[in-house]
């Protein structure tokens, strides 16, 4: 890994969350001057979200939700202090990575307006009309990639599709615990014939 490289994760505990809401709360609420419910909308817990380390540290962050036929990204925020060292194209390609890994190929966004020549820098483009909210200019922005070879679907099985999120290719606990059950003594029960028949 490069010196200057983030160690991205999935947040899967609570003091990852408080990592990532602090990191929020410090660049939208301190810097931007973003009322707490604005910026903590009760989105929270709808959401995948996604912590940035530097040996450690905390810090990048952003959030994800997803939709029927398309992922929105959400929230990204770089720490002052760490910005021009190409963390928010590390974690915007990691967030693309992420999104096509499950599959989803149409990924929307709500940027700043200053911010919409990083973000056609991936393909994203412009739909709809400026707007605003907690006191900022937003345009909103789509972007349509390559479907993913390989990308998660029903076909990986039970197995796969419940390892943690972004931790599929790792074995999984409740893969381990199927050693507990006779494999050869599972079988999926079928009804008598005429059970089948009588219930038509």
């Amino acid at each position: 890994m490069r010196a200057n490289q983030l160690r991205f994760k999935i947040v899967a505990t609570p003091e990852e969350q408080l990592q990532a809401l602090a990191i929020r709360a410090i660049v939208y609420i301190g810097e931007q001057n973003c009322p707490w419910a604005e910026e903590f909308d009760g989105n929270d817990y709808a959401a995948t979200h996604v912590i940035g380390l530097l040996d450690n540290e905390p810090v990048a962050t952003a959030r994800i939700r997803w939709f029927a036929d398309f992922a929105k990204l959400e929230r990204l925020a770089i720490r002052a202090e760490r910005r021009g060292e190409g963390h928010g194209h590390q974690l915007l390609t990691y967030l693309i990575e992420l999104c096509r890994k499950k599959g989803f190929s149409r990924l929307y966004l709500h940027a700043q307006a200053r911010l919409q020549p990083f973000y056609e820098r991936y393909g994203f483009r412009l739909i709809g009309q400026p707007f605003g909210f907690s006191d900022h200019a937003y345009v909103e922005m789509v972007v349509t990639l390559e479907p993913l070879a390989g990308a998660l679907s029903v076909a990986n099985g039970p197995h796969i599709l419940n390892r943690p999120e972004g931790a599929w290719a790792e074995t999984g606990v409740l893969e381990r615990s199927s050693v507990r059950m006779n494999c050869q003594a599972v079988a999926v029960a079928r009804p008598p014939a005429e059970f089948a028949l009588n219930s038509l």
